[in-house]
């Protein structure tokens, strides 16, 4: 079956779409929700049982990955003690909370990919490249803290997307960059 096209997991997991900061749904599953991650690390776990060399994740498709989930909300109120959906959408110590989930991701995904390696008796580590957003403003907008993917070695290669059209962050939509 597939998880990611009609009655995959999108269908079978209405609880682990995304949700804006009004609680209405958005047309994608979020890294949020700890099933998400593991159905995104076991796909890749079995696409590296094949001959390649590594994964490569396009973070530049789609945007954003996480966004009001209930986890997310939980876990920063029980934090810090505030309801992120009352703070302005760039509180940086909202931004921090959201991207260090991403940054468990990628922490589930390189421990999966060398649970794999050591499975198949691999003496190379399968490598991790990124697609990411163009600035570090933007990757952090959306939940990518690449600089803690760096240090904690999450990450083999960035590669930032920069197109003609620029994604405003402001007004979360993709704007003209000639408009501006």
């Amino acid at each position: 079956e597939d998880e990611w096209n009609e009655g995959g997991a999108y269908d079978q997991h209405p609880e682990w779409r995304g949700q804006d900061k009004l609680g209405q749904s958005t047309p994608r599953l979020s890294y949020a929700h700890q099933g998400v991650r593991d159905l995104v690390v076991s796909f890749l776990k079995e696409m590296a049982t094949y001959p390649v060399d590594g994964i490569c994740l396009a973070y530049n498709r789609r945007p954003p990955y996480l966004e009001y989930e209930q986890p997310l909300i939980d876990g920063f109120s029980s934090k810090f003690g505030k309801d992120p959906r009352q703070l302005d959408s760039k509180d940086p110590q909202w931004l921090s909370f959201r991207a260090s989930i991403m940054t468990l991701f990628m922490t589930e995904l390189r421990q999966g990919l060398a649970d794999v390696q050591n499975r198949l008796n691999r003496n190379k580590p399968f490598e991790i490249s990124a697609i990411v957003l163009s600035s570090e403003d933007e990757n952090l907008y959306y939940g990518l803290d690449l600089e803690q993917w760096v240090k904690k070695d999450l990450v083999d290669t960035l590669m930032p997307y920069s197109s003609v059209w620029g994604i405003d962050s402001s007004q979360h939509s993709w704007a003209d960059p000639g408009s501006a």
